[in-house]
């Protein structure tokens, strides 16, 4: 008897450690000149980089690090025709944040999604 609930404990907490990551919704958008290039939306599990690519032009990777209740660390690397960036900011879910390198810009929205 103890055998058995020792093993659906295990079980129990083996698995609710493969649940309790956070998953996020990520919209972004790039620009270069204010022409629209991207505006990737990806899935993306909280401390797990995911990845997009548009050609050979573009590649834009980010991992949201949750922070406080309402914030994100969010780490990006985008190469854009050849120059390659990896800016690093906190954003508030559900408020869109942007920032501007010379004529690139690039617009993110972090949304946490429901579990």
């Amino acid at each position: 008897m103890y055998k058995q609930l020792g093993l659906v404990a295990g079980v129990f907490l083996a698995s609710t450690s493969c649940f309790a990551a956070d998953s996020f919704q990520v919209e972004t958008s790039v620009y270069k000149a204010n022409e629209l290039l991207a505006s990737p939306v990806m899935l993306v599990e909280e401390k797990q980089p995911a990845t997009i690519s548009v050609g050979d032009s573009f590649n834009y990777e980010v991992t949201v690090i949750p922070q406080k209740e309402n914030t994100a660390a969010i780490e990006t690397s985008i190469t854009l025709t050849g120059r390659s960036f990896t800016p690093s900011f906190i954003v508030e879910y559900g408020k869109q944040a942007s920032f501007e390198i010379g004529e690139n810009k690039v617009s993110i929205l972090v949304t946490k999604s429901k579990s």
